[in-house]
């Protein structure tokens, strides 16, 4: 496949596109080991109570026809509560997690390469720094709350770039202490009873937007979901179960878990060319007939 370049169509501007996104596993009410992560609820109330639970931090290789490669995986989860000043560590998360994968990541694939995409939650200086220092090109959701100066700057000048009145750009927006691109998209669409939805999405980027990639960055940005649908719930509820604890033990829960990765895109890759394949032969059959 890599000596017929079969997947180089997914690339977005000739990088390779990496989702990051986190999923949780596990939830209950019984600490199955020391690694699962505590969520209070109602908390303050006479009905507190504690749930335990699991996650992980994915990354996904897109490679296009909906096909998603798991590259690297990252748990989220507590490995010690008090260092050696005997002060508390606070619990384990996905922006902590996510410079553990990165670095995984880098080493992994040093000249590979990466357009980051990800969620609102990773609006962040550090995470824009991490893609940085890589060599990474990044696009993330934007939302006005995560970053509210970005949308405060990008509001106050007076012209912005358009491509008609779907798309809306600029460039050089400050963000703490660097520049992001910020592009801003209007998706309508005709539902079933005839009204129009109109749904507005942003992201924030390195990769320098003009008139003619401004539509890939989009369609890269709304790549996204691609982890959601075909990775987290395929892999839960069609053609894994990978909320299943397998175990109580911490490292058989991880190799489960990263057995069903691979397990998936083999999967994938059958399904994918078995049906391609089967739909030619069809096609030829019927023209045979004919």
């Amino acid at each position: 496949m890599i000596r017929r370049k079969t997947f180089n169509d997914a690339r977005v501007l000739k990088k390779w596109q990496v989702i990051i996104d986190a999923t949780e596993l596990d939830e209950g009410y019984q600490k199955k080991n020391d690694y699962y992560l505590s969520r209070c609820y109602n908390r303050w109330k006479a009905d507190e109570f504690i749930k335990y639970h699991r996650s992980v931090l994915e990354a996904k290789l897109y490679l296009g026809n909906n096909l998603v490669c798991s590259i690297a995986s990252e748990p989220i989860e507590n490995t010690e509560y008090i260092d050696q000043s005997g002060e508390k560590i606070k619990q384990d998360c996905e922006s902590k997690a996510f410079i553990r994968l990165a670095k995984k990541m880098k080493q992994s694939f040093p000249r590979l390469p990466i357009i980051i995409t990800a969620d609102g939650l990773y609006v962040s200086q550090k995470v824009i720094q991490t893609c940085t220092d890589n060599g990474w090109d990044y696009i993330i959701r934007y939302k006005e709350g995560c970053a509210p100066t970005i949308a405060l700057e990008y509001q106050a000048l007076p012209e912005k770039e358009k491509i008609g009145s779907e798309i809306e750009y600029q460039n050089q927006i400050i963000f703490q202490n660097t520049d992001v691109n910020l592009i801003y998209y209007t998706e309508k669409k005709v539902q079933t009873d005839g009204k129009e939805k109109i749904t507005e999405f942003a992201w924030i980027t390195n990769i320098t937007i003009t008139k003619s990639n401004a539509k890939k960055i989009v369609k890269a940005g709304r790549n996204r979901w691609k982890i959601e649908n075909q990775g987290f719930n395929r892999q839960k509820h069609w053609q894994g179960n990978i909320e299943h604890a397998c175990s109580w033990d911490e490292q058989a829960q991880k190799n489960h878990y990263l057995m069903e990765q691979i397990a998936d895109f083999i999967k994938q890759l059958y399904e994918y060319y078995y049906l391609r394949k089967n739909k030619k032969n069809c096609k030829k059959m019927y023209l045979l007939n004919c």
